[in-house]
């Protein structure tokens, strides 16, 4: 019998929210079957999708303690937490844009390819 790994990480360790829920290790909420893989197969590659995860977590830690920096009133660690805050945010803006270049791009490729060279008139 084949274990079950995380599909982003391949750790075959998980802790067990409820019936149909699970964490691993990584961090990861595994609701679907879709989520794992059998042990002996190739891990996806996703560096996008991890890259983003790893923005928006990096994000929500940083509004957590900028709320911390406002109940103790400090005012210099507010604005270097906002600053990185901000930056943070326009990453994931630009990463947010260059995916649906990179889907625009490749949708524009298969309709091409469907046409074989053929112009399609409307």
């Amino acid at each position: 019998m084949k274990k079950l790994l995380c599909k982003y990480c391949g750790n075959a360790e998980f802790f067990v929210v409820n019936l149909h829920e699970t964490i691993c290790k990584c961090g990861l909420r595994l609701t679907k079957l879709s989520d794992y893989r059998r042990e002996g197969t190739k891990p996806a590659e996703y560096p996008s999708q991890k890259r983003q995860a790893d923005l928006i977590s990096k994000i929500i830690l940083l509004k957590q303690e900028i709320d911390n920096c406002l109940d103790k009133r400090e005012q210099e660690g507010f604005h270097r937490l906002s600053l990185e805050l901000k930056d943070c945010e326009e990453q994931l803006l630009k990463m947010d844009e260059t995916v649906a270049q990179d889907c625009f791009a490749q949708s524009l490729k298969e309709n091409k390819d469907w046409s074989n060279g053929r112009d399609i008139i409307f």
